[in-house]
């Protein structure tokens, strides 16, 4: 538990003892948590340089208030902590200001190994949106990897994507996921956007490999164009449902999960609890609701209810 500051496991033990005796030496110590003398002399040793433990010449360990020891170390973490920040932002500015992006903010990446890091930084940095059009042939090898603390997810695949077996199971984790999926016959290009600030894209339309590169882009003006047309895409395309078999086109499907989620709705549940009765995470029951308002147009979860009352899916 105290690792983050600096205390190791074993150190630990030899710490939590010290606390209830106040004061022992290393061979009391080495009889009540079980280990040897040495190892107990070593943690001693180790926590006097931490500032949670003083000993005298008599062999006596006398134990620093948590307090006042750990409070010290958490202090101390927090300062490093501030001047990491402070140092992070000043390393962005002479990132920004550099040579290498000194000419644009356009960014090429001409390598697998720097376009698998980009996408990995994109998957693990969004914090509100994720947006991607699937094109294929895919370049590189592995599903999107997304997480549930994303609020929003909107992917739009290119039907000949479908075309791969893998493709179906792959929409159907999203789907279940509570992401909104569309179909179109063709899209204009690949593109990963993270937060409306980041933009990935391959340099050609039609490319279908590494080369020539892809296109990292952090231009207001620039992500703002692709945002839009990643939106005039979106709005043409044909919402994809997952029903009990199959992947469904068109209007709203309505699952298992959809309905038993809106049975707890209806009732007056709290997202925390319709969760784990469902066995999912309360951002995923957050994100289905999402989606199921925007599928029947209701924009309140009352009125969703209403909608999914009213149309007999379940029972008021």
């Amino acid at each position: 538990m105290l690792q983050g500051l600096g205390v190791g496991e074993q150190d630990e033990c030899v710490y939590v003892e010290l606390l209830r005796r106040r004061r022992a030496t290393a061979d009391e110590l080495s009889t009540a948590v079980q280990l040897p003398v040495e190892a107990v002399t070593g943690a001693l040793a180790r926590l006097a340089g931490l500032g949670l433990a003083t000993g005298d010449k008599a062999g006596l360990h006398n134990a620093v208030p948590p307090d006042v020891g750990l409070g010290t170390l958490v202090v101390q973490q927090q300062t490093t902590l501030q001047q990491a920040q402070r140092r992070l932002a000043e390393l962005t500015d002479v990132y920004r200001t550099g040579a290498a992006s000194a000419m644009s903010e356009v960014e090429a990446l001409t390598t697998p190994e720097e376009l698998a890091t980009w996408v990995d930084n994109i998957e693990r940095g969004a914090k509100q949106e994720l947006l991607a059009f699937f094109k294929p042939p895919y370049v590189l090898d592995g599903d999107l990897e997304v997480t549930t603390d994303v609020p929003s997810y909107r992917f739009v695949y290119e039907r000949s994507a479908l075309e791969d077996p893998r493709t179906p199971a792959e929409i159907a984790r999203f789907l279940a996921g509570g992401y909104q999926i569309r179909l179109v016959n063709e899209l204009p290009s690949k593109m990963i956007v993270m937060d409306r600030q980041i933009v990935l894209l391959p340099m050609l339309p039609d490319q279908t490999g590494i080369d020539p590169g892809f296109l990292l882009v952090r231009g207001q003006s620039l992500v703002r164009l692709l945002v839009d047309l990643f939106e005039r895409v979106w709005q043409v395309a044909t919402p994809l449902q997952l029903s009990a078999t199959s992947l469904v086109e068109g209007g709203p499907a309505w699952d298992d999960f959809d309905i038993k989620l809106l049975t707890y709705l209806l009732s007056g549940m709290p997202d925390k609890s319709a969760a784990a009765r469902l066995g999912t995470s309360e951002r995923t029951v957050q994100r289905r609701i999402k989606r199921l308002m925007e599928l029947s147009g209701t924009d309140s979860r009352m009125q969703l209810a209403w909608y999914a009352a009213r149309s007999g899916l379940i029972a008021p």
